[in-house]
């Protein structure tokens, strides 16, 4: 008999039988990436309003500047020379603490005359995030069989707290983007195309990497161990098997470049540490929450604590629901892992959890029965809020 796992993916395969026309599926996607990109439009020009008026004005930034300022700076600069040391800068090895998958893409297209880096990044941003767009509305249909519902999930992960950084030079619009579809293959059983999405995603987000190959090993190693155990030939099983063996290659990779750029066998495990974001258990989330508690906590660390606070129980409400153990298994350790590092960068925490989409499939059940004008509506102020909350971070320093 065939294992829970296997069912489960069978059983989430063919949840939406509507959905493998062809037309339909066409029409799901152009909803997705149109949703997407209206609110996309819609936070840029939030974004260029609030730069003028209020506390934001002190921070002398057009929209051009925002979008490629805070880590858009480190992608850019190595997807024009690499990772070379930066002249004068009084850490030079945290260069290799962002990762190269996002620069790579960039310095594929930068060439092109009139682009550069910078167009090159935002370019890049914006198609990403339109296929994550695309692949978040293609699998809510394959989990829920809801076309509504899965398209208000796109809606409600696009406006996200911190989802502002899906409009900038930042690379989780690309490792969303790739997770995202390396799910869909994983839940559709194409474990070759899956393992490639995973390889690609370890690339983009090497610490966030690991997710999808825990994932992985949830989804392919059960088919595997079912199919020896019962003597089947190797055509039945060497698929899930390879790309079992392929998936760790894109986060060991990099992992391995940093071991022999740093002369250290443990050289990015050091990096984290030493640049104080390594797995810590939660201890910076804990001094936040005991200083909200018993000090005078600032408003970020506030608003922050609440984005957290909701993350959790949006996390266990996601739990309940019946969707492959793969799947459950990419958004806790998204979570736990955007928790439980530090101690510092509490404020980019929000960014951190964009990764874990599916955290939007609670709110869109409570906003999917709604009016479609009273829906946009919301979906708005959501996103207005959100591009406020990404700008406040910005003013005290600790940026999204």
């Amino acid at each position: 008999m065939p294992s829970s796992a296997t069912e489960n993916s069978r059983d989430a395969a063919s949840a939406a039988p509507g959905d493998q026309d062809p037309g339909s599926r066409s029409a799901l996607a152009a909803y997705g990436m149109l949703i997407y990109a209206a609110v996309r439009v819609l936070t840029l020009a939030v974004a260029a309003f609030l730069l003028h008026h209020g506390r934001f004005r002190a921070m002398h930034w057009s929209l051009a500047h925002l979008i490629v300022s805070w880590d858009s700076g480190r992608f850019l600069y190595i997807a024009a020379h690499g990772y070379a040391y930066v002249p004068g800068y009084r850490h030079p090895e945290s260069i290799l603490a962002s990762y190269p998958g996002y620069p790579l893409v960039i310095d594929t297209i930068a060439w092109v005359p009139g682009i550069g880096p910078a167009r090159a990044g935002f370019a890049v941003t914006i198609a990403a995030g339109l296929a994550a767009a695309w692949g978040l509305a293609r699998l809510g249909m394959v989990l829920t069989g809801d076309r509504r519902l899965s398209l208000v999930m796109v809606a409600v992960w696009s406006v996200a707290p911190a989802s502002f950084v899906l409009s900038m030079a930042y690379s989780e619009a690309l490792f969303c983007a790739l997770a995202i579809w390396s799910l869909v293959a994983l839940v559709e059983r194409r474990w070759l195309a899956a393992a490639v999405l995973t390889i690609g995603a370890g690339l983009a987000r090497s610490s966030t990497g690991v997710a999808l190959v825990a994932a992985f090993a949830v989804a392919a190693l059960p088919v595997v161990i079912a199919a020896l155990r019962a003597r089947q030939p190797a055509a039945m099983w060497w698929r899930p098997a390879v790309a079992l063996l392929l998936s760790p290659l894109g986060v060991a990779a990099f992992w391995a470049y940093s071991a022999v750029r740093l002369r250290q066998f443990g050289g990015f495990t050091w990096l984290e540490k030493n640049g104080q974001d390594s797995f810590v258990w939660g201890r910076g989330v804990f001094l936040a929450v005991k200083d909200a508690l018993f000090g005078n906590p600032s408003a970020v660390h506030v608003m922050t604590l609440f984005v957290i606070a909701a993350a959790v129980v949006l996390t266990i409400c996601t739990l309940t629901e019946k969707f492959p153990w793969c799947v459950h298994v990419y958004t806790l350790v998204i979570v736990v892992i955007a928790l439980g590092v530090g101690p510092l960068y509490l404020g980019s925490k929000p960014r951190f959890l964009l990764p874990a989409f599916l955290l939007s499939v609670p709110v869109a059940r409570l906003l999917a029965p709604l009016p479609a004008w009273l829906l946009g509506l919301v979906i708005g102020v959501l996103g207005a809020a959100s591009v406020w909350f990404s700008l406040f971070l910005m003013t005290v320093g600790a940026p999204p």
